[in-house]
């Protein structure tokens, strides 16, 4: 996800239209935030400690997100899926709901989206559950699924063999045994295409 402009923008294009003609999802993951020619790793510079980078990846996920759908890069590839993968979750539907909401005002600024952003990010997005915020009340994260649609758009990720790995035996216990069989198998097999 480090990059020195936002992912939407029309030099990053023939990427999408090679994978979209090739039937490949493309995936972004976090690692080289802050270095050689990237930009700065947070929207504030460039953090003192590792776990401020590590808590603040979600800024670039959502920066390339929004920048990829009110670029129209959605619109102009309608069968490009893109995997967003370890930039946590609990991120995303406040930022749907704000992209939403300034849509409604600001519509004639994107004049190529016809639909409300929030849907475009459905049909088009996935997320990995590494890592997966886990509230100490587990309600609130089967809540912050609900919000997502999160049965269709996660996939299992486990990130093993890292210390802070997410071990499928105790994530998602929550979950309905269909939820979970999507987010666990399904969604990456179609996505992937495994047959």
């Amino acid at each position: 996800s480090a990059a020195r402009s936002p992912l939407g923008q029309r030099h990053y294009h023939p990427i999408y239209e090679a994978a979209e003609r090739h039937g490949l999802p493309v995936a972004l993951h976090p690692g080289a935030e802050g270095g050689g020619s990237s930009t700065a790793p947070t929207a504030a510079g460039y953090p003192a400690r590792y776990i401020e980078w590590h808590t603040c990846l979600s800024q670039m996920f959502m920066a390339h997100l929004v920048s990829m759908v009110c670029e129209g890069v959605f619109v102009k590839y309608p069968n490009l899926k893109v995997v967003l993968v370890e930039g946590g979750v609990a991120w995303l539907p406040g930022l749907m709901w704000r992209l939403d909401k300034n849509y409604k005002a600001l519509r004639a600024t994107v004049p190529w989206l016809t639909r409300m952003p929030s849907e475009y990010i459905r049909d088009h997005c996935f997320l990995s559950t590494q890592p997966i915020e886990e509230p100490d009340n587990p309600q609130h994260l089967i809540d912050l699924f609900n919000m997502i649609d999160a049965e269709n758009m996660l996939l299992y990720s486990s990130d093993y063999p890292h210390w802070d790995f997410d071990s499928p035996r105790h994530i998602l216990r929550g979950l309905k045994p269909e939820a979970r069989r999507k987010i666990f198998y399904e969604n990456a097999k179609q996505l992937y295409r495994l047959d």
